[in-house]
């Protein structure tokens, strides 16, 4: 199935959140940020399904899509580039907006249809 536009542009919104989010923060800060920023679209999107979870459930269903959807292996990758990225901060701020979005786009998506197939 595919995702109505409104709720893709919604996904668009919280990856282009969590680039700047990437952009902006000093290092050492970025990748626990991106991880809650994750976990808040986790619930924001269960919400269009009606569904009300807390942020310890939201954590648990984020991380069941980064193993079923992005891999495990393809997120800590994205982490570690994004820890990586900052060796050559701020030259680096570009790559570390686009692994943000990158991922959050993905997991964003993953966690829509998993909404979708089970509520």
């Amino acid at each position: 199935m595919s995702i109505p536009q409104k709720h893709l542009n919604l996904i668009h919104k919280w990856a282009a959140t969590g680039g700047a989010t990437a952009g902006a923060l000093p290092v050492g800060a970025d990748a626990a940020a991106l991880i809650a920023e994750e976990i808040l679209m986790v619930i924001h999107i269960g919400s269009l399904f009606g569904v009300d979870i807390d942020k310890s459930t939201a954590k648990g269903i984020q991380t069941a899509l980064i193993a079923s959807a992005v891999g495990v292996g393809a997120h800590a990758a994205a982490i570690t580039g994004l820890e990586s990225a900052n060796l050559g901060y701020p030259w680096t701020i570009p790559v570390k907006i686009g692994i943000a979005v990158g991922i959050i786009e993905l997991l964003g998506r993953a966690a829509y249809r998993y909404f979708e197939e089970h509520h």
